[in-house]
């Protein structure tokens, strides 16, 4: 009842007002307006005596960190963090107002509230807790930041590179976990350790122009272009089955003859056939995991409908794997649209590396052993992501950084993967409790494991005042 209690009293009003605000990033440098919930986030603090800097490159494009102090500097310290932009919305095809935050059946509604503004919520009534109750063994750090959804440079990338000894953490737990697998023997509750690389390439076609109504024999670059889109789009790079990948396999399929064909990479896409007929959404994010991807998605060119183009410009979004660079991408484009094609100029304009986090540590112990309270008979399966989050800034830096909320099993990975930047996106009002639970205790259980003391469970030491 007291969980209930707080966070009907403080998660829910907060996510409502940041739901409300509508800081929808389109990648523009001046959208977004994050600002506004940032200053939202600083007066929820404010009243519980938690004082926090605003941190900025633009004034309207602010971010947030506040600092509960540690009993003891020795211990580490771990940071929740979070962004307040989202992803535009189609009104005219949602059910309920985009930005509206209403509460309906349980659930609250409106863009973001998966990603990621219920995390920030619950993250920032925890924090409140954390500060009324018995000082964490090490320091807590709340960091919400603006631009995730278009790469973090007012963000998460300005934090690091412009305020790194006021973000600097040991453990930081972030976005892009707690999707419930059911099937099984003990159902499951994805845990993200590690994200795929961007590399971000152009390729420039040359043709000759000429005469839209004389195309016999032209050399049309739009053509080449497009073929080489084709190529790219039907390019199978082979599964990486690294360890991770083979207990997402054995978590994700349905059946045990899935499983089994899932162990061998010539048998591994017939078991990602037979799983996207029951799981598309499991079907696409171990897809992406187990392999280098490309995705040819813009193609340009410059004249009129009456001239046969001279020049086309396809960008294509590569994911590569932990060890991958550019060198290794340029080969594989090369490989995919074959001898043919080698007049074409290839540029990259975008390469962060793929990243990971160790898995066996105090953190993950501490996750555990929580969840072993407050969701009992569910076991955390290790995820590798081909999306990016801003926890790999950090990563960068040495920050042991998971992606995981203790949420409920209404929130499934099928319906976790329709809603999230789709329609009528939503979070249980179960997740936000039990989320919020798991985030008022883990400073104390990751001290306790840090120490080698995991013996006393967080919940005897936290409370609200």
């Amino acid at each position: 009842m007291e969980t209930q209690r707080l966070v009907a009293d403080r998660a829910i009003p907060l996510l409502q007002t940041l739901v409300r605000n509508a800081c929808v990033n389109t990648g523009a440098d001046d959208s977004g307006e994050e600002t506004r919930s940032i200053e939202a986030v600083r007066d929820f603090l404010s009243p519980y005596g938690i004082e926090s800097s605003i941190l900025y490159e633009r004034p309207d494009r602010a971010n947030l960190v506040a600092r509960i102090p540690g009993r003891d500097h020795f211990h580490p310290t771990l940071a929740y963090m979070g962004h307040v932009d989202v992803v535009p919305a189609d009104a005219s095809q949602w059910s309920r107002d985009p930005f509206g935050g209403e509460v309906v059946d349980g659930e609250v509604w409106g863009r973001g509230t998966l990603d990621m503004l219920g995390m920030v919520a619950t993250s920032a009534a925890a924090f409140t807790v954390i500060a009324e109750s018995e000082p964490p063994p090490g320091d807590v750090l709340l960091i919400v930041v603006s631009d995730e959804e278009a790469g973090g440079t007012f963000g998460a990338r300005f934090l690091t590179e412009q305020h790194s000894d006021l973000v600097k953490c040991d453990y930081m737990v972030t976005e892009v976990g707690g999707m419930h697998l059911s099937e099984g023997r003990v159902p499951g509750l994805t845990f993200t350790v590690g994200e795929k690389g961007i590399c971000w390439a152009r390729m420039k076609f040359r043709g000759t122009s000429g005469h839209g109504s004389m195309p016999y024999r032209a050399d049309n670059a739009l053509v080449k272009a497009s073929k080489a889109a084709e190529a790219l789009a039907a390019y199978q790079a082979r599964p990486a089955l690294t360890p991770i990948i083979r207990e997402m396999s054995e978590a994700f399929m349905t059946d045990r003859f899935s499983r089994l064909l899932a162990r061998l990479p010539a048998t591994f896409d017939l078991a990602l056939s037979r799983l996207y007929r029951r799981n598309p959404g499991r079907a696409k994010f171990l897809h992406t995991a187990a392999r280098t991807s490309i995705s040819p998605n813009v193609l340009e060119t410059r004249g009129k409908v009456n001239i046969v183009p001279g020049s086309a410009a396809l960008e294509v979004d590569i994911r590569l794997l932990p060890g991958q660079g550019v060198e290794h991408a340029q080969r594989m484009l090369r490989e995919a649209i074959g001898d043919s094609n080698e007049e074409v100029e290839i540029e990259f304009f975008e390469f962060y590396p793929s990243n990971v986090s160790d898995l066996e540590t105090p953190l993950k112990r501490a996750t555990e052993r929580i969840l072993a309270d407050i969701l009992p008979n569910t076991r955390i399966v290790p995820m590798f992501i081909g999306g990016v989050t801003d926890g790999r800034y950090w990563r960068q830096r040495g920050t042991v950084v998971y992606g995981f909320a203790a949420n409920t099993p209404e929130l499934t990975m099928d319906r976790f993967s329709a809603m999230i930047h789709g329609t009528d996106e939503r979070v249980p009002v179960s997740c936000l409790e039990r989320n919020f639970d798991y985030l008022t205790r883990l400073p104390y259980e990751l001290g306790s494991e840090a120490s080698g003391q995991s013996g006393e469970l967080a919940s005897a030491r936290v409370h609200a005042e």
